[in-house]
């Protein structure tokens, strides 16, 4: 049989155009459901802020969706913002995966692999941010709800970090560590440190071969007395004129304290008391290190170890002085050119250590100032400390002792000067033989507990793991 050709030309041209327009509604409506893909209900919550993805395979819209909790946000919160509130968390589509940058203030992705991706960017409360990172049962956790109705003892600092510090003459920072095993805990069967803070952005390095690295919150807290005085570090004579090394991952008192003093036990580093390696004899670390029970509770921690570039006490604010800390510069830059005696050493220099036990930085210090003057004395360089009642308004300065840091000082002529805090009030700068107090300092795992005391003097808090 053979087919007629259509008769009706109109009718002919209409069916094709009908197909042609069918066929059009179906590409468009395949076209908004894959640019669809991947947003969400509400778009004018979205503001684009990285334009297009690009990628070996093609290329898509990367978009942001803001909330401070449950509510939707028009615009990213900038940095600094009036309401105060901080990143918290992130979540995206497609397994994309966005690292916070707080100086920066802006997100950057990872593992982008498929196009229309979509990224939720969480905001709360500085508290919010602690508990959420730290846990709700957390000892981290539990001090940032303490402080939502105490702002005595605590504070905010002004780092992009917002770290919830202890501040004041007097604050409740009272803790017991290091205690006997198997033993109620109390002032008789442990040793009472305190608490420098609650602490953001705190890298822990997994203690195996793959040492993986996790960024969290951590409780800081440092001992309230040591034994005596030592050297920071010391040298030969034929090495930085025998004034030591401002190295802290090779200094002497970073090996003391990470061997003999965190395992309890007779070892062969020494303590310094001088240039030269002018020995000083060592407490019994058998009886005044760190207890087995007790070391389970500390964190192996990735340290700053970075200062300014130059030496200019004109720079030494709290702030200032925390950036420095977490800077790319070490303490021999200043001097390198020179290659004179005070600067001859052949020590690696690093702006990071990991390890366990270290000392305060100078921003402890700077930032543990309260009272009534806390805005008047942050606004200071930290050597001025010993004016406007700063140094009797923070607990970390000790009457008529002279304290380390872990943090060098660059200068022009010599590689062996490290930050302390002056028994005058202030933060200087002091040849690293000097021998001055060693407070150890540490960082606790995250999900350690506070489970009772009330941080005064006569009731310390009391820690769980």
């Amino acid at each position: 049989m053979k087919l007629k050709k259509y008769e009706n030309k109109e009718l002919r041209k209409s069916k094709i155009i009908s197909f042609v327009f069918c066929s059009l509604c179906i590409i468009l409506l395949i076209l908004f459901v894959y640019q669809s893909y991947g947003r969400y209900q509400d778009k004018v919550t979205f503001k684009l802020i990285n334009g297009k993805l690009k990628m070996s395979s093609g290329s898509g819209d990367i978009e942001f969706a803001f909330y401070n909790g449950d509510k939707t946000l028009t615009t990213m919160p900038t940095k600094n913002n009036e309401e105060g509130l901080v990143f918290i968390k992130a979540e995206c589509t497609n397994d994309a995966v966005i690292e916070w940058s707080s100086k920066n203030w802006a997100p950057t992705v990872y593992n982008l692999t498929k196009t229309k991706t979509s990224c939720s960017l969480y905001f709360g409360s500085k508290t919010e941010k602690i508990c959420t990172s730290a846990g709700e049962e957390s000892g981290s956790c539990y001090l940032a709800r303490k402080s939502d109705n105490d702002k005595t003892n605590f504070a905010y600092d002004d780092t992009d970090d917002a770290n919830l510090r202890y501040i004041g003459a007097t604050p409740n920072n009272y803790v017991l560590f290091n205690c006997e095993k198997d033993v109620e805990p109390s002032k008789e069967t442990c040793e009472t440190w305190r608490i420098i803070g609650v602490m953001n952005n705190i890298t822990e390095v997994s203690e195996d071969e793959l040492q993986t690295e996790t960024t969290g919150t951590h409780i800081k807290i440092i001992r309230d007395k040591f034994e005596t005085n030592y050297s920071w570090d010391s040298s030969a004579l034929s090495i930085n004129t025998g004034y030591g090394v401002n190295e802290w991952s090779t200094s002497a008192i970073e090996k003391v304290l990470n061997n003999e003093y965190l395992n309890k036990q007779v070892g062969d580093n020494k303590c310094y008391k001088d240039y030269k390696e002018a020995l000083e004899t060592c407490p019994t670390w058998a009886e005044v290190g760190i207890k087995e029970n007790t070391r389970t509770m500390i964190a192996n921690i990735k340290w700053n170890t970075g200062t300014f570039e130059t030496n200019n006490s004109n720079e030494w604010l709290a702030k200032t002085t925390y950036e420095a800390e977490r800077s790319s510069h070490n303490g021999k830059e200043g001097c390198q050119a020179s290659g004179g005696s005070s600067c001859n050493d052949k020590v690696d220099r690093t702006t990071t250590w990991i390890g366990k036990v270290g000392l305060m930085y100078p921003s402890d210090y700077g930032y543990a100032v309260g009272g009534d003057v806390r805005e008047i004395c942050l606004e200071k360089t930290m050597i001025q400390y010993k004016n406007d009642n700063c140094m009797t308004n923070d607990w970390l300065y000790v009457s008529g002792s002279d304290q380390w840091t872990m943090t060098p000082v660059p200068h022009s002529s010599n590689a062996f000067d490290v930050f302390y805090t002056s028994l005058r009030g202030g933060i200087s700068s002091s040849h690293d033989n000097a021998a001055y107090a060693i407070r150890p300092t540490v960082y606790l795992k995250s999900n350690v507990k506070i489970v009772d005391g009330s941080g005064e003097s006569g009731d310390p808090f009391i820690l769980e793991l």
